[in-house]
C-alpha cells in the first residue's frame, strides 16, 4: 500500500447492506488491480458495518471509515476524497456495479483525451425486476466518444426534462482537478451535478465514453428516488451560489441560457409540489389558482394524468 494507487475508488454507503457484496465483487474484478477502495460508511443501522469491515480485512487495499452521525452522500464522498491516493477517483455507489473493464477502459480515455472528468454511459437497472437494464444516454450522438460542455450539462439538469440527466452518470476525475473542490454538503441530492458544474465552469474538460461499463440500480431505498421540497430548494441555494447566469461566472451564452431554463425548472418543480399539496387538502379552487399563476406547472400536473392514460391505453 505504499506505492501510490492509480485509481481511488470513493464509495459512500448508507443500508446498502444487502447490495454490498454483489458491488464488491464488481470491485475485486477489475481488470485495473492498481487501486484502492475506500468506503465511507453513514452510520448506517443494518449489517453495512459488519460487511465493510470483513471487505476490508479480505484486502489490503480496501479502507472502511466508519461515522457516528449520518450527514449525507457528500459529506461521506468528502471523507473518502480525503483519504484518497489515487491518481484518479472514481466515484462509486455501494448499491451499484460495475464491467470487468471499466476502469481500465476509464483511465485509458482519459490519459488519451486528456480529460479532467471521463463518464461512460450507465445501465438503469429497476428493482426488483433485476432485468439486464436499459442504457441511459440512447441515440447516435451518444454512441461515440465526445465532449461534453458546461451548457449541455446544465440543459440536461432541468427538472422534468425529455432528455435524461448527465448527473446520474459516475465520474471518474483527474485527482489534480479536485484538488482545491468538494461536495457540497447541504446537498442531498443532486451533489454529484453541483460538484461537475462547478469544476466544468473553471475550464475543466469533459469526455464521454459510449460504452455502458456502469451497472446502476434503481430501488426505493435509493435516495435519489425520493425528492422532497427541500431537496429542490437546496439546489436553487446552490446554483444562484455559482452565479452562472452572470457573464462574469463563463463567458458561454449557451451555459448561461441553459442555466435560465434549469433555474425556472427548480422553481416550476416548487410551485408543482405546493399545488400538489394544497390539491391533498382538498382545496381544489387555491390549487388551481396557484396554478394559474405559473402557467409552466401544467405539463408537470399533467404528468400523472398521461401516464394513467399510457397504462390504459393498449400498445
Amino acid at each position: 500500500m505504499a506505492a501510490r494507487p492509480l485509481v481511488s475508488i470513493i464509495t459512500a454507503n448508507f443500508n446498502g447492506a444487502r447490495f454490498l457484496p454483489a458491488a464488491a465483487q464488481s470491485v475485486f474484478a477489475q481488470s485495473l488491480d492498481a487501486f484502492e477502495w475506500i468506503i465511507a460508511d453513514d452510520a448506517s443501522s443494518d449489517d453495512s458495518r459488519a460487511l465493510i469491515d470483513q471487505i476490508a480485512r479480505g484486502d489490503p487495499r480496501v479502507v472502511a471509515l466508519p461515522a457516528e452521525r449520518n450527514r449525507g452522500p457528500a459529506s461521506a464522498r468528502n471523507r473518502a476524497l480525503a483519504a484518497a491516493r489515487g491518481c484518479w477517483i472514481a466515484v462509486f455507489d455501494s448499491d451499484d456495479e460495475m464491467a470487468a473493464d471499466r476502469l481500465e477502459r476509464l483511465v485509458a480515455r482519459g490519459v488519451a483525451d486528456a480529460a479532467d472528468i471521463v463518464v461512460d454511459n450507465l445501465l438503469v437497472v429497476s428493482e426488483p425486476s433485476g432485468a439486464s437494464g436499459r442504457r441511459l444516454l440512447t441515440g447516435a450522438s451518444w454512441s461515440v466518444a465526445r465532449w461534453i460542455s458546461l451548457a449541455a450539462y446544465i440543459d440536461a439538469g432541468r427538472m422534468y426534462a425529455r432528455r435524461p440527466g448527465l448527473g446520474y452518470l459516475k465520474p471518474l476525475f483527474r485527482a489534480e482537478a479536485l484538488a482545491n473542490f468538494r461536495y457540497r454538503e447541504t446537498l442531498r441530492i443532486g451533489e454529484d451535478y453541483d460538484l461537475v458544474v462547478r469544476l466544468l465552469a473553471r475550464g475543466a474538460r469533459m469526455r464521454f465514453e459510449p460504452a455502458a461499463l456502469y451497472r446502476y440500480r434503481r430501488h426505493k431505498a435509493s435516495i435519489s428516488a425520493v425528492l422532497r421540497r427541500e431537496h429542490i430548494e437546496r439546489m436553487i441555494e446552490a446554483d444562484a451560489e455559482l452565479g452562472l447566469e452572470s457573464p462574469h461566472a463563463t463567458r458561454e451564452p449557451a451555459a448561461r441560457r441553459a442555466q435560465a431554463s434549469r433555474r425556472r425548472s427548480l422553481e416550476a418543480a416548487l410551485v408543482y409540489d405546493q399545488v400538489i399539496q394544497t390539491l391533498k387538502q382538498r382545496r381544489i379552487l387555491a390549487g388551481i389558482s396557484q396554478s394559474l399563476r405559473r402557467p409552466d406547472v401544467w405539463p408537470l400536473l399533467m404528468m400523472p394524468i398521461l401516464a394513467r392514460a399510457r397504462r390504459l391505453v393498449p400498445a
